[in-house]
This record gives structure tokens, sequence and C-alpha cells, in this order.
């Protein structure tokens, strides 16, 4: 969201995403009916709590011995369910990058939507690529995140999926492609729950 760490992305490549976190609503009666496998309920629980990050981007041109850094984000659900954030600090070589990402279900198109705000985004949040730039699907398994970019003038395809999603891992992949051309993966995350302190 998140998105973000798809902001990540835009630091080492020149594009600007990111992105996500989570609390399902008690059962009525005692009776757990299982929620559609993707529905924000199952979204929610399976990215809800605070998890510490081991980031990896890919040898390129700029950085042929690719770059390390670490982080932690928090995911958590809003009143009701009706929202997920995802709130990350991570370090990158000499920078900070700070991400906030919000993650939504239209009520009506039963589609996910997603906003990020980022101290690296010029703007800060991205209010109309929100609306006009992100595709953002949920399988029950896995989450992707799609988002056109404008870097060097040219329109690219960010993409970040979220995948291997355990009780206490997962991986996060971004990915970027030009137009018509395929997907080159950029960077890596690997995120563990966080023990409590």
């Amino acid at each position: 969201m998140r998105w973000i760490s798809a902001v990540t992305i835009g630091i080492v490549m020149a594009t600007t995403p990111g992105w996500l976190g989570a609390q399902a609503a008690s059962p009525v009666g005692g009776a757990k009916a299982p929620p559609p496998t993707s529905s924000m309920d199952s979204l929610i629980s399976a990215f809800s709590g605070r998890w510490s990050l081991k980031l990896a981007f890919e040898p390129s041109k700029d950085m042929p011995q690719g770059l390390q850094g670490t982080g932690e984000e928090t995911w958590h659900a809003g009143p009701q369910g009706v929202t997920l954030t995802d709130e990350e600090v991570f370090t990158l070589g000499p920078q900070t990058v700070i991400v906030v990402g919000l993650l939504w279900r239209d009520n009506k198109t039963h589609e996910f939507h997603a906003l990020d705000c980022s101290n690296q985004n010029a703007s800060t949040c991205d209010l109309k690529g929100a609306v006009a730039d992100v595709v953002v699907h949920w399988t029950g398994s896995e989450l992707t995140i799609d988002e056109k970019e404008l870097s060097q003038g040219t329109v690219m395809t960010s993409r970040v999926t979220w995948s291997d999603i355990t009780a206490n891992t997962f991986t996060e992949t971004g990915y970027l492609a030009p137009p018509g051309g395929p997907f080159q993966k950029i960077m890596t995350i690997h995120a563990t729950r966080a023990t409590a302190n």
C-alpha cells in the first residue's frame, strides 16, 4: 500500500509507489463462519501486527552491488475492519523512508483500493493515483498491487506482491515493467513477525 514498500522501488528506480494492517470483528453468537477468501477480514487477519523487515534490492547499472536495508512495519485495522493501515519505517543507505498506506474494499463494487503516503513522494500522498493508477488484487493467499508510475518521462508499471504468507512470515517482492514489456524483479523484502517486548 505498502503500499509499500512499493515506495522503495521509487527510491532506487526514480519511481514512487508504497502500502498497508489489522484486527477482525467478533463473531455473532460465538460461531464464526469462514470469510470469503478475498474478503477484507481475511486480508486483515493475514497482515495484522508488527513485522521486522529485511530489504534487498537487486543489482543494477546504478547499483552493481545491490542495496540492503532493514526496517519495521505495523499493520492495523480501522474501526469495524473498514480500512487496513500499514505504517513502515526503514533505512536504505543514508535514507530513512516513511510510508503510510491505506487499503479498503469498496462496498458497492467489492474491489480493493489503496492509497500511499511517503516522505519520498513530492506531494506526500498521491490521491489522484489512488483513484486512477492503482489496481489491487487479494486472493486470500496473495496480495498484488499494480500502480502506473512516471519514471524518467516514461509511464512504467510497478507491481508489489505479498506472498508465502504464514502466521509469522511473508515475502514482499517489487517489480517494474516498461509499457508492454515484462516485469523485472527490483527488490525483495522478508518480513518476520516481531516478538512482543
